[in-house]
């Protein structure tokens, strides 16, 4: 039965309302535009409060609505900027670079991937050339959808015209938007409600209801002492918890794909798809951890791939290559071997991928290194990418933490060419320290992964050196463990 004096005045509101119409179709629109909130309501009526007073049916409504990876996108669709110019005539690359600047890349790469558009060469070099202009077309549309399931949720079968359709299959095929269930109620007011006397109650007793005596003539609400108390919870992520949220919100606003691999690998993913030798130094059980069950991995089934791996150790190296030696367990050194797997999967398709994950080495623990630590990879496959595409992502990327003080510096690495290592300046120290390691991935490694006619560019960053940077210590071990005392660098 419904208690009058528990109301609450949103509960009292909305009988009030309810008391006025015979019938509510939509519970959902109802709170909507009177301000209720549908969760607290909807508690409401199944507590059986309003029980002989309402009578509620459950309806079930397929939406349309945008994913986490759609509401990132900022309300346009990669490649719609870049179609709008092509479709209105403007096809001078140079032109297009000035009106798009940083984001021509991403919108070029959208209409690529559609294979609509291509950069001429020879006489019209300078051009965009537009390939399939019923792509350009679709755009327009699908804009228009992106931008009404943007604004609201879109019924099921709302728009059944046939480039409706097509436009809402790209869409949820890009992962933009997805089906969603929305859960519904209509309410029948029964009479009993209708010819309910609703009476005022006061909720605080007040200093002037007290002096005035009114307290004497109006209706109070008692208290519940029975009443449940919200559950507090105290505990926190970590510091490096933090950190890893952070620079993965960074790495999805700048349209990055998240990508994830296994602890255990074998030593072919590791290093013999990385180009590097199989009497590399790195490969010694003095810096990699070998396992001793299971001691070996499958190599992967493709053949071809593991017999032009072989071909490009042997004949650029030398020696005999080993599938006993790839095949062997360890526990993965770098990230990297997650970035080989997508190339191989891509097989020269574009994209931008990112991971953090935990990485191990058998190195000496000092304070600017660990045996088990985490490493931030990232790879672009495109065209036309440099040493100055790898310098510009990076030094965006520490800008938006925050640091100003970068040192890009030469270096080596087995399957990248030119590398840089990454410095950046650590004020407790008062010197720079390295935080990442990057290049161009060698031809010798992409070609057996498909990917021999792309250039590439990549980067393996020390997740813990940067939160050294964010939090101002001077050792690694400061990160770790249940008592951490440190303050966040202004």
């Amino acid at each position: 039965m419904l208690d009058l004096l528990q109301m609450t005045g949103k509960q009292r509101q909305f009988v009030a309302l309810l008391q006025s119409q015979p019938q509510v179709e939509s519970l959902n629109r109802f709170c909507a535009q009177h301000g209720f909130d549908i969760n607290f309501i909807n508690g409401f009526v199944r507590s059986g409060a309003l029980e002989g007073y309402v009578l509620w049916q459950e309806q079930i409504h397929p939406t349309w609505r945008l994913t986490a990876k759609g509401e990132d996108l900022g309300g346009q669709i990669p490649g719609m900027a870049l179609a709008d110019r092509l479709l209105n005539g403007i096809t001078d690359r140079a032109i297009l670079q000035a009106e798009l600047g940083a984001t021509f890349s991403l919108h070029y790469g959208a209409l690529r991937r559609e294979q609509a558009v291509d950069l001429a060469d020879g006489e019209g070099e300078g051009q965009v050339v537009v390939l399939k202009s019923s792509v350009l077309a679709a755009y327009p549309q699908r804009q228009a959808l992106f931008s009404q399931i943007a604004a609201g949720p879109l019924t099921v079968g709302q728009d059944e015209t046939a480039s409706g359709t097509a436009s809402l299959d790209w869409l949820q095929q890009q992962g933009y938007v997805a089906r969603h269930r929305t859960l519904d109620h209509c309410l029948t007011v029964l009479p009993a409600l209708q010819n309910l006397a609703l009476s005022d109650v006061v909720s605080a007793l007040t200093s002037e209801l007290i002096l005035s005596g009114q307290w004497q003539q109006v209706t109070l609400k008692p208290y519940d002492i029975q009443a449940e108390v919200p559950d507090v919870a105290y505990g926190r992520p970590t510091i490096l918890t933090q950190c890893i949220q952070r620079i993965r919100d960074i790495f999805l606003n700048m349209g990055f794909d998240e990508m994830s691999g296994g602890m255990v690998e074998s030593a072919f993913w590791n290093f013999d798809a990385l180009f590097t030798p199989q009497d590399h130094p790195a490969r010694e059980v003095q810096d990699t951890f070998y396992l001793a069950n299971p001691q070996t991995v499958s190599l992967p089934e493709d053949a071809e791939f593991i017999q032009q791996v072989r071909q490009g150790h042997e004949t650029y190296y030398g020696g005999q290559w080993t599938e006993a030696e790839a095949s062997r367990a360890i526990l993965r050194a770098h990230t990297t071997t997650t970035t080989a797997r997508r190339l191989y999967q891509l097989q020269g398709q574009d994209g931008k991928y990112f991971s953090i994950e935990r990485v191990f080495r058998n190195e000496t623990v000092d304070r600017t290194h660990l045996a088990e630590f985490h490493q931030i990879e990232g790879v672009v496959v495109g065209e036309l990418l440099s040493v100055r595409t790898l310098m510009g992502y990076l030094t965006y990327f520490y800008e938006r933490l925050g640091f100003k003080n970068l040192k890009f510096k030469p270096t080596y690495n087995p399957y990248t060419e030119p590398s840089l290592e990454v410095l950046a300046y650590h004020a407790p120290s008062g010197g720079y320290i390295e935080v990442g390691n990057s290049g161009l991935f060698r031809q010798e490694m992409l070609e057996p992964l498909g990917c021999g006619h792309k250039s590439t560019v990549a980067w393996g960053l020390g997740l813990e050196r940067i939160a050294m940077l964010l939090y101002g210590v001077d050792k690694l071990s400061d990160l770790i463990g249940p008592e951490i005392a440190i303050r966040l660098n202004p």
